[in-house]
């Protein structure tokens, strides 16, 4: 089975769903092309791996590096929940989720407790999904590590917090995703102007 489909089917935060409520909201985003099990999930999502590294390296080994930051350098952030693909963190009286994924199906779901970064590949479809739904962007980012985009418009310190853990520990950059910025600037939304 499709990975986004199983991953989409397994967790309890997305609910039940009817066939037909799936194959719409799938054909609303970019096909995921790896296959799963609900079983082989976690391996899936944390086993993505990140070739700008200099050593061989996994999105899972990020994620962990990342809760370990946290718990070990950051006395500001607290690691409210670890699990091999989910970290749910408090700064101050804000809360917020980091997660990989092996699709996007119905993510907005995953923001019920505060914004969700999500981190995962991002294709085409994904711009044009966050351009066309304000509370979709208001709750829910996306990240690819893979290409070092993201696709954001919530505010979240733990999010700034892992964007600076990326560029400290491996010296790269998060860049804004450019149909999602460009989309943006034509709609109105945010201007790029000097000065």
């Amino acid at each position: 089975m499709n990975a986004a489909i199983a991953e989409a089917l397994a967790d309890p935060r997305i609910g039940p769903v009817d066939e037909d409520e799936l194959a719409a909201e799938a054909a609303r985003w970019d096909e995921v092309e790896v296959d799963a099990t609900e079983d082989e999930l976690d391996e899936v999502r944390r086993g993505r791996p990140i070739e700008w590294a200099t050593q061989t390296l996994t999105q899972g080994e990020v994620l962990d590096a990342f809760r370990n930051y946290c718990r070990d350098e950051l006395v500001d952030v607290e690691v409210l929940e670890s699990a091999p693909s989910r970290l749910a963190l408090g700064w101050r009286r804000e809360r917020s989720s980091i997660e990989l994924r092996a699709g996007f199906l119905f993510c907005q779901r995953l923001a019920s407790a505060g914004p969700a970064l999500l981190l995962g590949p991002i294709g085409p479809r994904a711009a044009e999904r966050f351009l066309e739904e304000e509370t979709l962007r208001s709750r829910v980012a996306l990240l690819d590590l893979a290409r070092l985009e993201k696709i954001a418009a919530v505010r979240s310190s733990v999010f700034v917090y892992f964007e600076w853990f990326l560029r400290d520990e491996y010296g790269v950059k998060i860049l804004p995703e450019p149909a999602f910025t460009s989309g943006l600037v034509e709609r109105g939304i945010i201007s790029l102007g000097m000065g």
